[in-house]
């Protein structure tokens, strides 16, 4: 469902939307399937019409003002309630109501522990006669997939170089210090950045996804030295390593669920970054079924069913599980965390 073309007096926000969360023009260009021209235009127009600057712009750098951070969570909630309105409409006219056809459905890998059962649960629920056919892939296999039309719907990190897909963000979760239990650190409540200068420091070098290359120049920014002789390939082996006292490094918060007592997991206080996962699908595909699965995925996500749970007391990192952050709630169950 391609929001933008049914209205498009959004296009402004559309590219501010997109530059805003890649902090990259030429980024936002690609992801948009346009020129870099165009997407600035858009911006200044809309920066123009509402008064403001929305970016402050350098030959290096592109980062949000005040006005622009403001901007961002009310433009998301634009473009999900325009979304919703055109899906519920057409839901209730019978378009895009899913009967007995096939529905394929891809995740990435742990996403299946938590968020995609009550996904599925929901969608069952809701449309008992589709066939479902569920795959787990890691986050570039899914990508292909979906290009190809292998799988319709996923639930995935952001692409970043697809002008098939489109993507609607779900929810967000910030990056965490991974620390060994033997290091001093680890005995710290509070820390910074500059708390890691001169310490065994190694980076998941994921820059496929922007998140990570954006904690990766912070990280550097920070005058912290990198450990060049460790290299982990998935956030699995940053695990590994870090729990085997090579060194500390940063990860998603959703590790709480598979770390373990070799390591403790520490919120950084200016490590502000954060990694978003989402539903996929390509806005040519033609199954009715995608859809309704995407308005479920917004539905368990949506703020409205936002609960905490408390953690075991005896958790290293029961510290991270508050009301202000990331979790879902269903009616059998709840989620804190979504992985990698």
């Amino acid at each position: 469902m391609d929001v933008l073309n049914q209205f498009p007096e959004l296009s402004g926000f559309k590219c501010f939307l997109a530059v805003a969360e890649e902090l990259h023009f030429g980024r936002a260009a690609v992801r948009l399937n346009m020129t870099q021209h165009t997407i600035s235009q858009n911006v200044r127009k809309l920066e123009v019409s509402l008064g403001v600057a929305l970016f402050r712009r350098s030959t290096r750098s592109v980062e949000l003002t005040a006005s622009g951070e403001a901007l961002v969570p009310r433009v998301r909630e634009l473009f999900s309630k325009a979304e919703e309105a055109v899906l519920l409409a057409k839901l209730a006219a019978g378009g895009g109501n899913p009967g007995g056809e096939a529905l394929s459905i891809g995740a990435i890998d742990p996403a299946a522990h938590r968020l995609l059962p009550v996904l599925l649960r929901r969608f069952r629920n809701r449309f008992p006669k589709t066939r479902l056919n569920v795959k787990i892939y890691d986050s570039s296999a899914l990508l292909k997939a979906l290009e190809r039309d292998e799988c319709h719907v996923g639930i995935m990190r952001p692409p970043t170089n697809s002008n098939l897909l489109k993507y609607r963000p779900l929810m967000s979760q910030q990056f965490v210090a991974v620390i060994p239990s033997g290091s001093v650190l680890a005995k710290r409540k509070t820390l910074n950045l500059r708390d890691f200068i001169n310490e065994r420091v190694f980076t998941l070098n994921r820059f496929e996804l922007s998140s990570f290359e954006a904690v990766y120049d912070q990280i550097c920014h920070a005058g912290i030295e990198l450990d060049t002789t460790v290299e982990a390939s998935n956030t699995a082996a940053a695990l590994a390593l870090a729990s085997a006292g090579v060194g500390i490094t940063f990860l998603p918060e959703w590790i709480e669920s598979i770390a373990n007592d070799s390591v403790v997991l520490r919120r950084v206080e200016d490590l502000t970054h954060q990694i978003s996962i989402g539903a996929g699908w390509r806005s040519d595909s033609p199954i009715p079924g995608i859809f309704p699965f995407v308005e479920c995925a917004t539905f368990v996500t949506s703020p409205g069913k936002a609960s905490s749970i408390a953690s075991d007391s005896t958790n290293e990192f029961s510290h991270l599980r508050s009301s202000e952050h990331t979790s879902i709630h269903s009616d059998e169950q709840s989620i804190v965390g979504i992985p990698n």
